[in-house]
């Protein structure tokens, strides 16, 4: 087999167990790999590859590699911990639209239409009241409303 096609199959390996590992160490080693194979599809010889592929790797595990994972750590930084998804949707504020009781009803968030079911059983949820979206079972929600006390201030509770 001709030495351009081994370092494609060696760089095409190191990249998709790198999928697995996520640490840019055997990339950068596939980095390398790439490396070597050009020097071969030019004509290297096999000790001129080597060296390239070593070069390459090392070069690039301490070149590349810093400003590599930098840059992939800022990005998901501040959308590491931010739920996507219907994930997002809990927590978020939902407006009744149709009547929400034990046999359901309609609330809106963020501009779509879901089916709602109260948190408590005794709650009945009129339209235009403003509820807090709890739980998401399916294609349903499971919406609660705070009730403020004479005081008008909210106490925090468990629902």
């Amino acid at each position: 087999m001709d030495d351009v096609f081994i370092w494609i199959i060696v760089a095409v390996i190191l990249g998709a167990v790198e999928l697995f590992t996520g640490t840019l160490v055997l990339a950068m080693v596939a980095v390398g790999a790439v490396l070597a194979g050009i020097g071969a599809a030019v004509g290297a010889p096999l000790w001129l590859q080597a060296v390239l592929f070593g070069v390459g790797s090392i070069g690039s595990i301490f070149g590349l590699r810093p400003f590599l994972k930098q840059a992939l750590e800022s990005d998901t930084g501040a959308q590491a911990h931010r739920p996507f998804g219907t994930r997002a949707i809990e927590g978020a504020e939902a407006r009744v639209i149709e009547t929400v009781d034990l046999s359901g009803g309609l609330v809106e968030i963020a501009g779509d239409n879901w089916t709602a079911y109260p948190l408590e059983p005794d709650q009945l949820l009129e339209p235009g009241d403003t509820v807090t979206v709890v739980e998401i079972k399916g294609a349903t929600v499971i919406v609660w409303k705070q009730s403020l006390p004479a005081g008008g201030r909210s106490v925090p509770s468990c629902p």
